[in-house]
């Protein structure tokens, strides 16, 4: 059973260089340092997303507000889908354990409410464990990330699974161990030392 290349819908419609490149980036960001740019990432991907709503309400309710009017809309729809983007980062992350779930599930069992159920569970401990998991989760979204991008340049799946699963083990183990580096011991202790 083959997974279905998730850039492909893209491929047509952006030029392949330029979304390759952008997609490998931000792979390679996630890999390495999801835990500190997730957050950054949700304020830019979402904040687009409301400065297009944005504009497009101002446009079409306040239709004579001019030029202005969008920009503020463009502005204000920014700062507002940037700031709900950050609010829920937790959810997801949820949705990204309860997707790679419901894939897990899909690839043993036929049928869809095995899948559904199995992904919802993944969603739920993914919103519960969200803090300590972060780093695992987005290491491993970069990690199908770059596995697509690879897939895209014609490298053989197989090798393209192994390359993709060295660098997000790689992304794992420098995020969780830059996140949980040793305090120092607390000066009161370091007084009375010999």
């Amino acid at each position: 059973m083959s997974s279905p290349n998730q850039l492909a819908p893209f491929l047509g419609s952006v030029p392949a260089g330029t979304l390759l490149l952008f997609t490998l980036i931000v792979s390679l960001f996630l890999i390495f340092a999801g835990r500190n740019v997730v957050k950054i990432l949700a304020f830019l991907v979402v904040g687009v997303i409301g400065a297009s709503v944005g504009a497009t309400l101002v446009s079409h309710y306040f239709s004579t507000s001019g030029n202005l009017g969008i920009l503020l809309g463009v502005v204000g729809g920014f700062f507002l889908g940037g700031a709900i983007g950050m609010l829920l980062v937790e959810v997801g992350v949820g949705l990204a354990m309860g997707y790679a779930g419901y894939l897990l599930a899909t690839t043993f069992v036929s049928g869809t409410t095995i899948p559904l159920v199995v992904g919802f569970v993944f969603f739920i401990i993914g919103v519960v464990l969200y803090n300590k998991i972060l780093g695992v989760v987005t290491a491993l979204a970069g990690g199908f990330l770059f596995y697509d991008v690879l897939l895209v340049y014609g490298i053989d799946p197989i090798l393209s699974t192994v390359i993709a699963a060295v660098l997000t083990l790689a992304g794992i183990w420098a995020q969780e161990g830059f996140h949980r580096r040793v305090a120092p011991p607390p000066a009161s202790a370091a007084a009375t030392a010999p």
